[in-house]
């Protein structure tokens, strides 16, 4: 038997030659944990600086992070009717052939193009409407310049509904439009060429163009729930114990809502680090009750006048009143219950969109900073939801086309 005698400083280096992988085992470790989580926080910090993730200005609303989402009809609601595929038909209300042939010079056709739509132009003996019948492949190959000139006159008619309510997308915004759209490649491609600019906004108004081309029923879906998709606002409060809560009730809880906003908004300040809450659970039943949702395509035939006006007007409502979806009532109401604010808006608030004429175009509500909760329009496919001031002057300047800025003017309800 061999007896080995070691000195203190030999057991030392055995020792930390025993001991000394495993260290540069766990400090690779932690190495790589340090390395995944500052590559998953440039991630999340580019996400944000992406523009998807906002906040709002400071305000007595409190601390505002606004989350951009696109929304898109359920697939239950989405119908395909004949007409929606039919080839194109453009109606020039009131024209005369030879206004209608200046148009085509105008727009932008080569002189054969013209000759060839003028052959193709027929005159509506129940209304004497010239009506041009342009082959879809015609159509497709359109210079943006000509369809942006062309389409502008044929939007002025209802007679041109494809033009006169043009799907609405942002240039900023185009990538994440169709993302997940499922569409093929080479029908993105074809919607790209076939947007057309009006203000700060690109119209498109050539599904039927599209429809008939779609491979199967499944991606026709597709194609129209991805062109009716609208951008909007998830919209949360941030609350910690430095809050004022206080005065975030004051705020949240105008119209007679202290009582249940308080409990709610005081928890989040209690809870360790803070909580957030979805702002639609500070504000009235009725927008609850609506707001990310679409109406029945099908439902009461009311249900088809409850516009912008409707939907303002009913804010604070706990049960809608539906005289308000008459335009007449509805203008009235405003007129005499209302008075006009130029500063201190406040939750609640009526937001109304003007024209140079004086006419009202559109209303919302107020909400906080520059968000407001909107219903643009009366269409199925048209959903309640959160926007962005700019998002929502650019909507309406770009889908009505109108001549020039609109003017946004504030209304307070008169005092009962």
């Amino acid at each position: 038997m061999v007896h080995l005698h070691l000195t203190r400083r030999v057991y030392v280096v055995l020792l930390l030659l025993l001991i000394a992988p495993w260290g540069m085992l766990a400090a690779a470790w932690l190495a790589r944990d340090l390395l995944l989580s500052l590559q998953t926080s440039r991630a999340s910090a580019k996400t944000e600086t992406g523009g998807r993730v906002t906040y709002a200005k400071p305000g007595p609303w409190g601390v505002l992070r606004c989350t951009r989402i696109a929304i898109e009809p359920p697939e239950e609601e989405i119908f395909i009717k004949p007409e929606d595929e039919a080839p194109p038909r453009w109606r020039f209300v009131g024209f005369t052939l030879n206004k209608v042939r200046d148009l085509f010079i105008t727009a932008g056709f080569k002189p054969e193009q013209v000759v060839f739509l003028i052959d193709r132009t027929t005159v509506d003996p129940a209304t004497g409407t010239p009506v041009t019948s342009p082959p879809p492949e015609f159509v497709l190959e359109m210079p943006v310049e000509t369809r942006q000139k062309l389409y502008h006159v044929l939007a002025a008619f209802p007679e041109n509904p494809s033009q006169k309510f043009a799907a609405s997308l942002r240039p900023e915004y185009m990538d994440e439009h169709f993302e997940g759209s499922e569409l093929p490649h080479a029908i993105i491609a074809d919607i790209r060429r076939m947007l057309y600019p009006h203000g700060n906004v690109l119209l498109f108004a050539d599904s039927n163009i599209l429809l008939p081309r779609m491979g199967s029923e499944r991606e026709k879906i597709c194609l129209i729930k991805t062109l009716a998709r609208k951008n909007t606002l998830l919209v949360n409060l941030e609350v910690n114990a430095n809050s004022d809560v206080s005065a975030l009730v004051r705020y949240w809880g105008v119209g007679g809502r202290i009582k249940d906003i308080d409990p709610l908004l005081e928890s989040l300040r209690r809870t360790p680090g803070g909580a957030s809450v979805d702002i639609s659970h500070l504000l009235p039943r009725f927008v609850r009750a609506r707001v990310y949702t679409f109406p029945y395509p099908s439902g009461p035939k009311i249900e088809a006048s409850r516009d912008c006006h409707w939907t303002s007007l009913n804010f604070s409502s706990m049960k809608p009143d539906d005289r308000f979806a008459d335009p007449k009532f509805a203008y009235e109401t405003i007129r005499n219950g209302y008075y006009v604010i130029s500063t201190g808006v406040q939750l609640g608030d009526l937001m109304l969109l003007v024209n140079s004429k004086g006419q009202l175009v559109h209303s919302a509500v107020y909400i906080a900073d520059d968000i407001v909760f909107t219903k643009n329009g009366t269409q199925p496919t048209h959903p309640w939801m959160f926007m962005k001031m700019a998002d929502l002057l650019e909507l309406y300047e770009g889908a009505l086309q109108t001549e020039g800025p609109l003017q946004v003017m504030y209304y307070r309800k008169r005092a009962e």
